[in-house]
């Protein structure tokens, strides 16, 4: 089964290179209408619908990487490949893979999670998220703490000042003698941090504490430890677009998600009858009446209306086939009787919520035979990969040492520099620090003392603090700012907000090719990828001897 699933997921990726394009062709009434739908092809006499070939445009469009320009649309190479998987299909149905057990197996367990997933989506399909929870779920994630921080080296420091803290010292008070005393640095100062500014450990702290309360020791790393005080709460007033709809869609998953819970929950309370006491006594820990002894018990452990009982022989092969490493094990473990639960609950909804659907009809529905016939179409496909076409691609050592040569830029780790910043709200402020710089003055002296420094709190502000960033990543302005610097170099970049940039160019650390052992492995795949896509056009247009083609539009036509 495995196997199986690596085809299929090979072909899913095989079938999504058979396109490439974005929006899709409008009807036309000169095309032949055949089974209801306007068809612009026929393979062997079955039509290639113009539904079909736009829902390979939109697939083209939605999987073309970020940043790719939508060209002009090539009609023809999408309906050349859609035809090429239909030979495919048409092959492999001849070969009678469709028939095989691994592929009935996963084509009817497939079809009963479409099923379910269909219904539940059917049921909440008109559920509008809370305002309410929309607000609240945006103001958790725009929400700003103002800390003030202390870091110690030792632990016992810090634990001697979280006593004193706890007896009612003033913060301030011991934060200030620490550092006088050399035990402890002050980290951070009252500044305003967002959620994604603070490392997991303390926003996890942070949004369970009250304003004047102070947090518990907190390690951090080689760091040391910190104690940090909460002063304020504040939300920008300023509305944050993205967060406000990922607040919108987070509020709409979560409403959805208990309307699917409750939806099972009246199935379960009008269709299904748990033996409570039965299930109760049931122990599969013990060694009476055994493991065994259970799986052939006929009594009825839930009634389902208008379905065969869940028995406690049912019941217990779910428990075998849940610990299916080793129900010998588990049970010397004591793990099964803690997970009986939760493993009833999930058999009970699965029958249910297909026998619900199957009631509704969901089965006759077009969008349900169209899941169905896209999954067992790419298992299919799958299976002819792994059984006709990859038996026949070898990979020499010479292919992938070409493709890698061939494909440098690929395999080569960028520019990088590391790159420190002032920042001043006048040009000449910043014009002045430069010269500073350019005459000895230390960098980081000059940060903690010139005059006209902008807050670090500042919306918006690029912080560059001397990690390693890419080139390309940076934005074009200060890209164009930095073009041509060597290491020690200081540029001045003013940004579209009008704050002046002092960037310091203290390393540069050039594009580096990896190594050819190093990425071997996805050499390796890139180039099985290309041999298949190969063989599968080369068996496509052997097929066309076999498997009349018919187009009917000029402008799909190569």
């Amino acid at each position: 089964m495995q196997n199986l699933k690596n085809a299929s997921a090979l072909a899913l990726t095989l079938v999504l290179l058979l396109f490439s394009g974005a929006r899709g062709l409008a009807a036309d009434e000169k095309l032949p209408v055949i089974d209801g739908k306007q068809a612009v092809a026929t393979v062997n006499a079955e039509p290639i619908s113009l539904e079909e070939l736009n829902r390979a445009i939109a697939a083209s469009h939605s999987n073309r990487p970020r940043g790719d320009k939508a060209g002009r649309i090539d009609y023809s190479a999408i309906m050349e490949r859609l035809i090429n998987t239909r030979l495919i299909l048409l092959e492999a149905r001849n070969m009678g893979l469709d028939e095989l057990p691994e592929i009935r197996s996963a084509v009817d367990q497939y079809s009963r999670e479409a099923l379910m997933e269909l219904l539940l989506k059917f049921h909440v399909e008109d559920i509008r998220a809370d305002e309410e929870d929309v607000e609240r779920l945006y103001k958790a994630a725009v929400k700003e703490w103002k800390l003030k921080s202390i870091r110690f080296k030792k632990e016992s420091d810090a634990k001697e000042v979280e006593s004193q803290l706890t007896a009612g010292a003033d913060f301030d008070a011991i934060v200030e003698k620490a550092v006088e005393w050399g035990t402890a640095e002050a980290d951070v100062d009252g500044v305003y941090l967002k959620t994604e500014d603070l490392a997991l450990p303390v926003a996890g702290i942070v949004s369970e504490m009250e304003v004047g309360s102070v947090s518990p020791v907190l390690s951090i790393g080689k760091k040391g430890f910190i104690i940090f005080k909460l002063e304020d709460i504040q939300y920008p007033a300023e509305v944050n677009p993205i967060a406000r709809q990922q607040a919108q869609r987070q509020a709409l998953d979560q409403k959805k998600v208990e309307a699917a819970r409750n939806y099972y929950q009246e199935l379960k309370q009008r269709y299904a009858k748990v033996d409570e006491s039965l299930f109760a006594e049931l122990d599969y820990e013990s060694s009476e009446p055994g493991f065994d002894r259970l799986l052939q018990d006929k009594r009825v452990l839930v009634e389902i209306k208008g379905e065969k009982p869940i028995t406690v022989g049912d019941f217990t092969q779910a428990v075998k086939n849940e610990f299916y490493h080793g129900i010998e094990l588990a049970i010397a473990a004591k793990r099964i009787n803690k997970k009986k639960s939760t493993i009833l609950e999930n058999r009970l909804q699965r029958r249910l919520l297909l026998q619900e659907a199957l009631r509704k009809g969901i089965d006759k529905t077009d969008e349900y035979r169209q899941k169905v016939e896209e999954y067992e179409n790419s298992v299919l496909f799958g299976m002819f990969i792994k059984k006709a076409v990859a038996p026949d691609i070898k990979l020499t050592r010479e292919e992938l040492q070409t493709h890698y040569e061939e494909h440098v830029k690929e395999y080569t780790d960028p520019e990088m520099m590391r790159i420190k910043s002032l920042v001043f709200d006048k040009r000449n402020n910043a014009v002045d620090a430069i010269a500073k710089l350019k005459k000895g003055t230390d960098f980081n002296w000059l940060g903690a003392n010139a005059e006209g420094q902008v807050d670090p709190a500042t919306k918006g502000l690029l912080r560059l603090e001397g990690r390693p960033v890419t080139v390309k990543s940076l934005p074009e302005n200060i890209k164009k700012a930095l073009t041509g610097s060597r290491a020690g170099d200081f540029r001045l970049y003013e940004s579209p907000e009008s704050h002046f940039y002092v960037l310091y160019v203290f390393d540069i650390i050039p594009a580096r090719r990896k190594p050819f052992e190093a990425v071997r492995e996805d050499i390796a795949k890139a180039v099985y990828r290309e041999k298949t896509r190969q063989m599968v056009e080369l068996w496509a247009a052997q097929l066309r001897d076999y498997y009349p083609v018919e187009i009917y539009r000029a402008d799909l036509r190569k």
